[in-house]
């Protein structure tokens, strides 16, 4: 799997403080190196932080916070996410969150970020 589908250590960050707790493969030491083991586990509750997919956090805000980041493609080659609410499709704060990027993952990873903060 591309180091592109996981999430930053940012998000790896955010994610431990708002109580993530699924078992990762992948995590990122307090010094922000990634390691990998063969059993999957609940990093973040040592001193390391949890390194999912951006998959995997975008299926925990989802199950866990009703929060539903919905990435569009645009012309142009880039990308533009939106935070919606579940199941009621409401977007959240004044109009909807947005930011352009060229890459689909960088633009998921962001709007993680975006929705992790609204928690």
């Amino acid at each position: 799997m591309n180091t592109e589908d996981y999430v930053s250590l940012e998000v790896a960050k955010l994610l431990k403080e708002k109580g993530y707790c699924w078992p990762c493969s992948t995590f990122y030491t307090l010094e922000g190196f990634i390691k990998f083991r063969s059993i999957a586990d609940n990093f973040n509750r040592l001193t390391a932080y949890s390194r999912p997919t951006l998959y995997e956090a975008q299926k925990w805000l989802r199950e866990k916070h009703n929060l539903f980041i919905e990435i569009t493609y645009m012309h142009g080659n880039y990308y533009i996410y939106s935070i919606l609410t579940i199941p009621t499709h409401d977007y959240i704060g004044l109009g909807c969150v947005r930011i352009n990027s060229d890459n689909y993952e960088q633009c998921l990873n962001a709007g993680i970020i975006e929705a992790l903060k609204l928690i």
